[in-house]
């Protein structure tokens, strides 16, 4: 069994990032907005702000005030996203409640860089591959660099908007067999060379239910007793398995970098 070591390959796409900004001027921003104030949303945003601001990428930080009307924040990020000065950004997740939602289809296609609008999400699943969410390169990479062929069975559990769907149209367009499990129950045996885990849900999965060989990523993300902890049980028996990519350390490095890459056409 091998870790993945996302910080490492994350300091490798810090390398891209850098030779590409050498050679190439950034004249508009990247705009993060938050609703409302869930620490753990505020601490994402700080991340990927910091991030920026490590390469002089210009970013542009807006808090709304969760107490304003329906009315007055659409009208808001309306504005924000409208604005000439903006290059492209995101709506950070989750927003406080669900009459919100609707705030994601107020991002041009041409700015949205998590592919999560109606109109970015229609393009993607009417088969134009052409711009990928950060979630779904940063599993590409993977496989890729982890030399995972085509063809393959994955399994993925859970079908979220941001990892499970998006991920098993792109792994079945590119043809490989994709099993979806929804409502998984811990110590079932799992068959499969790729298993992808985002159901949310701690030490969900034990290494000894998966079959010998093969690659596991989790995007699973869960606070327990005060720290990170992803779907897949790291003190289970992993030693069968092939390439790991655990959460947290995996691919949450990658895709605040694959985020960044799509704001500057990487």
């Amino acid at each position: 069994m091998q870790i993945f070591d996302g910080h490492h390959h994350a300091q490798l796409l810090d390398e891209k990032i850098a030779d590409f900004l050498k050679t190439h001027s950034i004249d508009k921003s990247l705009v993060i907005v938050q609703v409302g104030d869930d620490l753990s949303s505020t601490k994402y945003v700080n991340l990927k702000k910091k991030y920026c601001e490590k390469f002089g990428i210009p970013v542009e930080i807006y808090n709304i005030n969760s107490s304003n009307s329906d009315e007055e924040i659409y009208k808001q990020v309306e504005d924000i996203f409208n604005s000439s000065t903006i290059g492209g950004g995101i709506i950070q997740l989750p927003l406080p409640r669900e009459s919100l939602y609707g705030l994601l289809n107020l991002i041009p296609v041409s700015k949205d860089i998590d592919v999560i609008s109606s109109k970015g999400v229609a393009q993607f699943y009417a088969g134009d591959l052409s711009r990928l969410s950060p979630v779904v390169r940063a599993t590409q990479y993977f496989m890729k660099q982890c030399h995972i062929d085509s063809n393959i069975d994955a399994t993925l559990i859970g079908e979220g908007v941001l990892v499970g769907k998006p991920l098993s149209y792109f792994l079945a367009k590119t043809g490989h067999k994709v099993q979806i499990i929804q409502n998984y129950t811990t110590g079932t045996p799992l068959s499969c060379h790729l298993l992808v885990l985002s159901a949310g849900v701690p030490n969900l999965v034990h290494g000894e239910d998966i079959t010998p060989q093969a690659n596991v990523i989790d995007f699973g993300s869960s606070v327990v007793d005060s720290k990170t902890v992803g779907d897949l049980d790291l003190n289970s028996n992993l030693n069968h398995l092939n390439f790991v990519s655990p959460s947290p350390g995996g691919m949450g490095p990658l895709v605040i970098r694959f985020l960044v890459m799509n704001f500057l056409g990487l």
